[in-house]
């Protein structure tokens, strides 16, 4: 049953790290558009669909807390100060986009918007990074300390993923918005990734059992996103940035797997999905209460895609 909602919850966090970091990239690309029309452009072209993006970060932290009680109370104790950048990055962010419409002058929106797509795509980024890094669980199996911020390697993980996001989020708006292809931008993402993926295999974290798997994957990750920036059908590129944004995800929970977090003083501390895992009774709740309700946002979320599949206007 733990295993079940392991895959739960990799698919809930993947599909806010490609539907969440749509709306990072393009919050971030926002300054590089000049005009008031252009950037309204862009911003309705998200609008449609961005509560609903952003919906699965809820949804996320929701089943984390609910199934994996153990892993949230130590992931967010090591990674502390990326989860509050997150949280603020979050609320900050969906003010930003819902309010900047409403007000008269634009230009504070212009800069809180952007610099709260980029807090958010670090944060994130930085998460990823500890769960490669391993964290300090001691003997009596809690964490101790905020080692993993001194590896250069979480860091470049964080640098690694902002491209990405970017990369996306360009993709994104040359699909509807019909804004110039970005190449050069693919290519850095994707470069910046392939480096941030050498850095791991260079350093091979001892939580770290399968590491085959979880570099296959980033591979591919990297390949998608380069490969997005020639690929004629606007759409195509789009989706192949998706991919490029839902892989590293998928490569490090396998890279770890069984293991969800590892410990960097003492092996015996390292946390396993089982050990991770809130009991039999409470998954089996979950099971018949909460689970039914994913197909039902699933189905909400590609319904508002399809009736929003059309290039937009600048205008509503």
């Amino acid at each position: 049953m733990s295993t079940v909602w392991y895959l739960i919850l990799g698919g809930v966090a993947v599909a806010y790290f490609v539907l969440g970091g749509l709306d990072q990239g393009v919050a971030m690309l926002l300054p590089t558009l000049r005009g008031d029309d252009r950037r309204r452009e862009a911003l309705n072209a998200l609008g449609p669909m961005f509560l609903g993006n952003e919906v699965w970060a809820v949804g996320a932290v929701g089943v984390l807390m609910a199934a994996f009680p153990r892993l949230e109370g130590e992931l967010f104790t090591a990674a502390y100060p990326a989860v509050v950048a997150a949280v603020l990055g979050l609320v900050a962010l969906s003010a930003g986009v819902q309010l900047r419409g409403r007000a008269r002058r634009r230009g504070g929106f212009d800069v809180l918007v952007p610099a709260a797509g980029l807090t958010l795509a670090t944060a994130w980024g930085l998460l990823f990074g500890v769960l490669l890094h391993g964290v300090p669980i001691g003997t009596d199996g809690h964490v101790h300390g905020l080692e993993p911020f001194g590896d250069p390697a979480v860091w470049l993980t964080a640098a690694a993923n902002v491209l990405l996001v970017l990369a996306h989020g360009a993709a994104y708006l040359h699909w509807k918005a019909g804004r110039p292809r970005r190449p050069a931008l693919h290519l850095l993402a994707g470069g910046l990734a392939a480096l941030a993926l050498g850095g791991w295999w260079l350093a091979a974290p001892a939580g770290i059992r399968n590491p085959a798997a979880g570099t296959v994957l980033a591979l591919v990750a990297v390949t998608a996103v380069v490969v997005a920036g020639w690929v004629p059908r606007p759409g195509t590129a789009f989706a192949a940035t998706a991919v490029a944004c839902a892989l590293p995800v998928v490569a490090a929970a396998s890279a770890l797997f069984p293991n969800v977090l590892a410990s960097t003083l003492d092996p015996g501390a390292t946390v396993t999905v089982d050990g991770a895992a809130a009991g039999d009774d409470t998954l089996r709740l979950l099971t018949l209460g909460a689970a039914p309700l994913l197909p039902v946002l699933v189905a909400v979320q590609a319904a508002c895609w399809w009736l929003f599949r059309r290039r937009t206007s600048p205008y509503w």
